[in-house]
């Protein structure tokens, strides 16, 4: 753990360090490439040091957090029309890479793979053929639904959690 706690300082200082440069102009980067630089290296070594430790909790958040570093820097170097296509597909990819992260971490538990290979496929599928179907069109309009009662769910979640807690 300590390991990490030094890798996320480092981490810290350096997208300062950045955000400084950027202030002042010496520096030409997006808060995004900044940020997803940043996340990129706090997630490589802490995959790395996770892997040698047997720590899954955290190697599941490291590659969770390098898929999510990918990602901002790869909007900030593309204009991406559809951000909620982009975010779908992202999130299906990073569960994915999870997944197949754990599964070599234990290659005898099998549905991991099984799960991984899963979701990249449907990730791969909804970059290329979910848009052709319209299946888009039908999840941005859930999405401007749950946009709109996305407090609503939040308060009504936090409330249940608060009253179902153990005393």
């Amino acid at each position: 753990m300590n390991s990490n706690r030094r890798i996320l300082g480092i981490s810290f200082l350096l997208l300062g360090f950045f955000s400084v440069l950027e202030f002042f102009g010496i520096l030409l980067a997006t808060d995004g490439q900044i940020l997803g630089t940043a996340l990129l290296l706090y997630s490589i070594p802490t995959v790395y040091f996770s892997l040698e430790k047997g720590e899954r909790a955290i190697l599941a958040f490291a590659t969770a957090v390098f898929c999510a570093g990918v990602v901002m820097i790869v909007k900030s170097y593309f204009e991406i029309l559809d951000a909620r296509g982009i975010v779908f597909t992202s999130i299906l990819f990073a569960g994915g890479a999870v997944f197949f992260l754990l599964f070599i971490e234990n290659v005898r538990e099998k549905i991991l793979s099984a799960v991984s290979l899963t979701m990249i496929l449907l990730s791969y599928l909804s970059a290329t053929y979910f848009r052709e179907w319209g299946l888009f069109t039908y999840a941005n309009k859930i999405g401007d639904i749950f946009e709109i009662f996305w407090p609503v769910i939040l308060i009504v979640f936090g409330m249940s959690v608060f009253i179902n807690r153990k005393r």
